[in-house]
């Protein structure tokens, strides 16, 4: 139990709080370097999802669609088909004549007219049994007395597995099951109580039939009015007119190409920009992290403008984002190869950004990409596949750095990879995440300090307390001594008076 100072008249607790503030040291420099090394750690994760997003970049900017697109132009009979590129388009002429579309096939049965219900559709009355129709390979759907034909569709055309769809028209009592899918192997079956005890009985049945269609000159069949072509995927609308045919030209999509070049190009500049500040930011070391006395000596403002100098230049000079830096810088001006043909016919051995019209800038441009635009394009309409190739190509060896047959993108890929990896070891980041928020690893190389800071912080804390006891142990004793002393004093004073 703690004694107040009632005999000494000294303000004990305050003296106490007075002596720990100097053993107290050492615990707030504990708590400062571990806060420092948490704002490291948090600075790296920020790192980790900016080259995270980068990979992510590169990755849809690789795709055909995107750095080797193609473009359709349709002419002639025009409206009897639209064409889309695929990436595995290539420059072509197409001559297409369609003959016919491919149908659904088709099963019509007759009932009876005006019927609203099941039981409206069985002579005699409904009876319950074999309460079920089956289509195709899908489950039986049962049906009872109270059902409705209308219930009936709605539980056919919601079950995706009979493949079809049924139409009910209660004025004539006709009821038609047409396939989802079209071509002459597409054919309906119908079993069950529904088809075999009812009075529907099958009027019609029209099997499906697959398109016919020349082109440049060969004829061919096709199940679906949708299917793909030397990379085209062609949809057909109707039928050709006599003596007309339809025209489809493939071409390279410069513009298109040229976006996903500028794409890439601000990508990149953004990336660069942010590593480049994150190692020369300043570092303000006398700013250390606040302790909690000192925050509650200073106001909101004053914190926060205290904290942004505490936090400023965590990875200045960081070893591993600099490796990041040269090694993005080298990778974008190191050359590919491939000989290319330039717009004037010449042909240079070991191409590079510079024959394409990118270039880097000034010293103060710390490695940021430039594009002339003019001289992009040119090369592009000039040589589209080796411009794509340039960016997009994969090496298929088995080594874990970039080589010279390695396309940009890819370069960039593994560099952004190993960097991720490096960071990943070190500060318990994840390697795929773009999320800043997302948790870190359990373990890591500033885990491990950050683990040891607790259990040194626990210790010191520990032994501070143990302290804290002695100083009270010690002043409650002096003040139970005195209190005995001022007792026997008044008992004397009494004595002699």
């Amino acid at each position: 139990m703690r004694i107040s100072g009632f005999a000494s008249g000294l303000d004990i607790d305050s003296i106490v709080k007075q002596l720990m503030t100097a053993q107290k040291a050492p615990l707030d420099k504990l708590n400062q370097q571990k806060q420092l090394v948490e704002w490291k750690r948090e600075d790296y994760r920020t790192v980790s999802t900016k080259l995270v997003t980068f990979q992510e970049k590169l990755s849809s900017l690789s795709l055909s669609s995107a750095i080797d697109a193609k473009k359709t132009v349709i002419s002639g009979a025009s409206n009897v088909l639209t064409a889309k590129p695929t990436g595995a388009a290539s420059n072509s002429v197409l001559n297409v004549e369609v003959i016919s579309l491919a149908k659904a096939s088709t099963t019509v049965l007759q009932g009876t007219a005006g019927a609203t219900k099941i039981s409206d559709i069985y002579a005699g009355g409904y009876n319950g049994a074999d309460n079920a129709i089956k289509i195709g390979e899908a489950d039986p759907i049962v049906f009872n007395k109270d059902d409705t034909i209308d219930s009936l569709i709605n539980k056919i055309n919601s079950n995706s597995k009979t493949g079809v769809t049924a139409v009910y028209d209660t004025a004539s009592g006709k009821l038609s099951f047409t396939s989802k899918a079209t071509g002459k192997d597409n054919t309906i079956s119908l079993s069950g109580g529904l088809v075999s005890n009812s009075s529907l009985v099958i009027e019609s049945t029209t099997p499906g039939t697959d398109a016919e269609v020349i082109i440049n000159g060969i004829k061919t069949t096709q199940s679906s009015n949708r299917f793909t072509v030397n990379g085209l995927e062609i949809s057909l609308n109707g039928t050709t007119p006599q003596d007309q045919s339809t025209q489809i030209e493939v071409t390279q999509d410069v513009d298109k190409t040229v976006e996903t070049i500028k794409e890439f190009v601000n990508a990149y500049n953004d990336t660069l920009s942010y590593l480049n500040s994150m190692t020369s930011q300043e570092r303000y070391r006398t700013y250390l992290p606040l302790t909690t006395e000192q925050k509650e000596a200073m106001s909101e403002s004053e914190i926060k403008l205290w904290e942004e100098k505490s936090k400023s230049g965590m990875l200045k000079n960081d070893s591993i984002l600099n490796n990041t830096i040269s090694q993005m810088r080298l990778a974008v001006m190191s050359d590919f190869t491939s000989d290319f043909t330039l717009p004037d016919g010449s042909v240079v051995k070991n191409m590079n950004l510079t024959n394409i019209g990118i270039t880097t800038g000034d010293y103060q441009q710390k490695g940021k990409l430039q594009i002339d635009e003019n001289k992009l394009r040119a090369a592009i309409e000039a040589n589209p596949d080796q411009v794509a190739s340039f960016f997009k190509k994969v090496d298929g060896s088995s080594n874990t750095g970039y080589t010279q047959t390695d396309g940009l993108f890819n370069r960039l890929k593994k560099i952004e990879q190993d960097s991720l990896k490096l960071i990943s070891e070190k500060a318990g980041t994840s390697r795929f995440s773009t999320d800043p928020t997302t948790a870190f690893l359990p373990q890591s190389e500033m885990g491990d300090q950050l683990k040891s800071f607790d259990k040194r912080i626990s210790d010191v804390q520990l032994r501070l307390n143990m302290l804290e006891t002695r100083y009270y142990r010690q002043f409650t004793a002096m003040e139970t001594a005195m209190n005995k002393y001022n007792s026997i004093s008044s008992s004397l004073s009494s004595f002699i008076s």
